[in-house]
């Protein structure tokens, strides 16, 4: 019970107490995300409340644009059908500019417009308000002027706006108070033909949000507040519709005991979803925020919940799963203790046997049960033990007897063989001695003959190479010998043109005398001939000059021609020299090509019979290896027959031993009567 029940109690309550806890935090989870989903909602609502009132606001102002501005009268009956079909507004109103129609001064005194639809000037300013009697609306309307528009957000706001940026936008006014009342303004700029001209709007009471947040509230079971851009409060279900405002409408945040969780609330609002706890300083106990901003008008929606009221089902979850698994842990451990005592006793009866069994007692039978469980099936078990037990050790001592008998006989037997089989070995080992001699002997000539063989057949090889050398050497000298005579050919047709040079030089020094001997005569003449003679004068001269210059430049061909000339036969005298010896080197190369060639002869000659040798040798080496490992193989069978022998006979002893011990264990049972 303690080892399989018990950790099984442990898993199961673990079990239950990770389910109760992740029910817990799911629970929480849940609350928080329902919090957050309650300041979701709420801020659509405002937000979907705040269009529909922009709307109107538009709507006003889009009347004066497309054609009732200037229209007074008509104005102020528009503003009191629409504020007839309306219903959660306080006032609607209409706020020209000064003289923006033209028609103040005239207004004033034609008692077309009331009154009260203007102020001093004749400024045309309507507010129609509905008429309350004890909270409840009447269905009357009334007007009144509006004041402080020069001052006041709702009027000046759109006008900067649009002044600014050209653009016409609806405006939602922080809450002000005009007469005792705290109100905010959805305001739209009126203008005609691109000129601002005033301003149209719907004023609505902070009792209006209340109202709305109350709603909220009621279906949430959460506080509502709701904070206008500026971080006033314009609503809290924590005060009544009708209450003092001095308690959280209409203040600024910073200014209450809430001060401290502004920024969070503020900042909360750019990041959908978020929820954060912290001790109330109005309940003083733990809550948590959930904040939302409301896309128009900039506000911001805060739900705020006790924790003990968001945790209370998380709690009842918990203990409600915690109750369940205890329990089933009871259950469970029940049943376990039921089955455990109902075994425990079968159990009992089977350890006792067991016992007995194992101190070799036979003599009592086991109780045999008919019982369908495992503690039966074990019993039943326990007594088909006992009685093959009794079997079995009856049987074993009779055999124990025979075996002792056959194993002193088998030990006799096996040092017979045990003698014979070492003599057998000694035998074997000496000729296997002999034989491993004579193989190593025949591998030794066997490696001889093969270093023979190898160094006759390199022999061959290299006298093959040299040979082929030598007539490659021959083939290159009688082409050298071929060369040298075309060498010497060309030699002496160089010869034979130096000659042929010369007797052009010749020519061409006979030239140049003739031309300088002219040359003297052609100067001679030009003397003679005078004045009219100086410019063949000139010409002889140069004519002369050329002369001397291709005498001297023929006077160096010559010595040229004539150095060349020696050259030339000093070198065919030494290419025929050289000729000779080249025609002695190739009768001496091919001499020792032909030795060269019988020296191969004989090498390939011996390498075959080298050959032969070795081949008979190796096989002479082969039949020794073979004789050797037979004798290995035969030495080995005798050593494993020893072996076998030595571990035969170290068998019959312990067969020996453990007959005896066998009859001494067995021995120590007690068996029944057959």
């Amino acid at each position: 019970m303690i080892l399989g029940g018990v950790p099984a109690l442990l898993v199961i309550a673990a079990l239950v107490t990770l389910s109760a806890m992740d029910g817990y935090r799911s629970a929480v989870r849940s609350a928080h995300q329902l919090l957050s989903a309650d300041a979701l909602g709420a801020a659509a609502e405002l937000s979907t409340r705040n269009d529909r009132w922009n709307s109107t606001a538009q709507m006003i102002s889009q009347s004066q644009s497309s054609g009732f501005f200037g229209k007074r009268a008509e104005t102020i009956e528009l503003l009191r059908e629409w504020n007839s079909i309306s219903a959660m507004n306080l006032s609607m109103f209409v706020v020209y500019e000064a003289n923006a129609d033209g028609a103040d001064e005239e207004s004033l005194g034609s008692g077309k417009i009331p009154a009260k639809a203007m102020n001093s000037s004749g400024r045309f300013v309507p507010v129609l308000f509905d008429v309350f009697a004890g909270g409840v609306r009447t269905g009357e309307m009334a007007l009144k002027p509006s004041v402080g528009m020069e001052t006041l957000e709702f009027y000046s706001g759109p006008k900067l706006a649009f002044a600014r940026t050209g653009e016409v936008s609806p405006l939602i006014t922080e809450p002000f108070e005009q007469e005792g009342e705290q109100i905010f303004s959805h305001a739209f700029p009126i203008v005609v033909d691109g000129r601002f001209v005033g301003v149209a709007g719907v004023n609505r009471s902070l009792d209006v949000l209340t109202s709305i947040a109350q709603n909220i509230k009621e279906r949430s079971h959460a506080d509502v507040f709701i904070l206008s851009k500026g971080g006033i409060f314009i609503a809290a279900t924590t005060d009544a519709p009708r209450a003092d405002r001095t308690a959280l409408v209409g203040r600024a945040i910073s200014a209450t005991s809430h001060a401290s969780a502004a920024a969070i609330w503020m900042s909360s609002s750019s990041s959908t979803g978020r929820v954060f706890q912290k001790v109330d300083p109005d309940l003083g106990v733990e809550c948590l925020y959930a904040s939302e901003p409301v896309d128009l008008g900039g506000w911001t929606v805060v739900v705020r919940r006790a924790k003990s009221d968001v945790l209370a089902d998380a709690w009842r979850s918990l203990y409600r799963n915690l109750a369940m698994g205890l329990v089933g842990v009871c259950l469970v451990g029940g049943l376990g203790l039921f089955v455990t005592l109902r075994l425990g006793s079968r159990i009992r009866s089977a350890a006792e046997s067991a016992d007995r069994i194992a101190r070799g007692d036979l003599t009592h039978a086991v109780e045999h049960s008919t019982s369908g469980d495992e503690s039966g099936q074990l019993m039943r078990s326990m007594h088909t033990m006992d009685a093959n037990l009794n079997s079995l050790v009856g049987n074993v001592k009779q055999a124990s007897i025979r075996l002792n008998s056959t194993a002193t006989e088998i030990a006799a037997t096996s040092r017979q063989q045990e003698a014979s089989s070492a003599t057998f070995g000694a035998a074997s080992n000496q000729i296997a001695a002999a034989v491993m001699e004579i193989s190593a002997t025949g591998r030794d000539l066997v490696k001889t003959m093969e270093s023979v063989d190898r160094m006759a057949a390199e022999t061959a090889t290299l006298a093959g190479a040299g040979q082929t050398s030598l007539q490659g050497m021959e083939v290159v000298m009688r082409d050298l010998d071929a060369a040298t005579g075309s060498v010497s050919d060309k030699l002496n047709a160089i010869n034979e043109r130096s000659q042929k040079i010369t007797s052009v030089v010749t020519t061409i020094t006979k030239v140049a005398d003739q031309t300088n001997i002219l040359s003297i005569n052609a100067a001679i003449e030009a003397e003679k001939a005078g004045e009219y003679g100086s410019g063949f004068l000139v010409i002889a001269r140069e004519i002369r000059r050329l002369a001397d210059q291709t005498a001297s430049a023929t006077m160096d061909i010559e010595q040229m021609v004539q150095q060349m000339q020696g050259a030339v036969s000093s070198g065919v005298m030494e290419m025929d020299r050289f000729a000779d010896q080249v025609r002695r080197g190739v009768r001496e190369v091919a001499l020792a090509g032909s030795q060269l060639t019988e020296i191969i002869d004989r090498v390939n000659r011996s390498t075959e019979s080298f050959k032969q040798v070795n081949e008979s040798m190796r096989a002479q080496s082969e039949g020794a290896q073979q004789i050797s490992e037979a004798m290995g193989s035969l030495v080995s069978n005798a050593n494993q027959t020893v072996q076998s022998v030595k571990e035969f006979s170290q068998a019959a002893s312990d067969l020996q031993a453990a007959i005896s011990l066998l009859r001494d264990t067995v021995a120590q049972f007690k068996l029944r009567e057959r």
